[in-house]
């Protein structure tokens, strides 16, 4: 049955090993520091400081609404953030991949979460792009380079881009 299966897609397989022949997946991942994340919500947010200062020291029955209310503006504003931190990812890896997935966070504190296909020859610059990124948000965010990889987000990817 494997061998049928196999056999009936022989052409597609080919050409999709053939397309991805020399590139490899990388996946860049990030998270937040909380208490760096923080501060910069309560520091660019006037309502939340606001809220925070409300709350400190009260009893938490008594502040419930701001309480939820404070984090309701914390997830919106990283939510906010991961977007713009994935943007700025995104532009300074754009010269060095053929495409790029963003993926789901998988944390609250997910910063960025970004797959990208890599000719295997840029492997140093993919490397150089992420170490300077995580120079630029040290203390901020806390950034990983997985791979290479098989590059499983991109089999039947009909166009490449991101």
């Amino acid at each position: 049955m494997a061998h049928e299966l196999l056999e009936e897609h022989r052409d597609e397989l080919f050409d999709a090993l053939e397309e991805l022949d020399g590139l490899a997946e990388y996946v860049v991942k990030g998270r937040y520091v909380e208490r760096a994340i923080l501060n910069e919500v309560l520091s660019e947010n006037k309502d939340a400081a606001r809220l925070r200062d409300q709350i400190r020291g009260a009893d938490s029955d008594a502040t419930r609404d701001a309480r939820i209310q404070l984090g309701e503006i914390i997830h919106n504003a990283i939510t906010q953030k991961r977007e713009q931190d994935t943007r700025a990812l995104g532009q300074a890896m754009a010269e060095h991949c053929e495409a790029s997935l963003v993926r789901d966070p998988t944390h609250e504190r997910d910063a960025v979460h970004v797959a990208f296909l890599v000719r295997v020859s840029q492997e140093k610059d993919i490397e150089r792009v992420v170490k300077d990124l995580g120079a630029k948000w040290e203390g901020r965010v806390e950034l990983r380079l997985l791979g290479p990889m098989a590059a499983y987000d991109f089999v039947g990817a009909t166009e490449p881009g991101g």
